[in-house]
């Protein structure tokens, strides 16, 4: 499910994206072009919304990886969910939908201090690297018209060294990728919340009367 090793867990564990750009990822090297994009916004959506959980979250995810679901699946558990949640808050009332809703934001605003927390060492670490690099490129320039084999040593070093760097790189990319979304879930659930506000205002306006 995604590319990437340990430095993704996090979003593993919370369940939460890992996409790879406008394509359906089947493997790191492997991607068939599809809608997966507009299946992973409608079902953040739907979780911002708080039409599904955490568990189906996750569910979904899969499935839509494993492209088992169609866009015209989800729009229908979107309208039944909408239908099922407006039930529900009417039951509950708004202050228990509020309550949902800081839960949620809670989770995600913790999941992207996590993200942040490992793309700053993530960064740290390329910076580092840079500094072995450079310093490997300084020593075969050095011993160059003295032994061709120490050169050629430094040289090699530098190169697997390049290679870690453009792999971090790609990772760091991917996180970036990673707090955007988050951030759009944020502001979904922050619409919600605004919606709710105006409607407990309009009741309280109505009391008055």
């Amino acid at each position: 499910m995604g590319c990437g090793g340990g430095l993704f867990m996090i979003f593993d564990y919370y369940g939460f994206p890992r996409g790879c750009g406008s394509y359906r990822e089947d493997s790191c090297d492997s991607y068939v072009q599809d809608d997966f994009e507009e299946k992973m916004t409608l079902l953040k959506r739907m979780y911002a919304e708080g039409i599904i959980d955490d568990k189906q979250f996750g569910r979904y995810k899969q499935m839509i990886y494993d492209n088992t679901i169609s866009f015209e699946e989800l729009m229908d558990i979107r309208r039944r969910g909408l239908n099922k949640t407006k039930q529900q808050e009417q039951d509950r009332g708004i202050d228990s939908a509020d309550s949902d809703i800081d839960v949620k934001m809670q989770k995600l605003q913790q999941t992207r201090l996590k993200v942040l927390q490992v793309r700053n060492k993530l960064r740290q670490r390329i910076d580092e690297l840079k500094a072995e690099r450079d310093k490997m490129e300084n020593m075969a320039e050095s011993v160059i018209k003295i032994s061709e084999e120490k050169t050629e040593e430094f040289i090699s070093r530098k190169i697997e060294i390049e290679e870690s760097i453009q792999r971090l790189v790609k990772q760091d990319n991917e996180l970036e990728k990673q707090i955007e979304e988050i951030d759009e879930m944020i502001k979904e659930l922050q619409t919600k919340e605004l919606e709710y506000e105006a409607v407990k205002l309009k009741e309280e306006i109505e009391n008055l009367k």
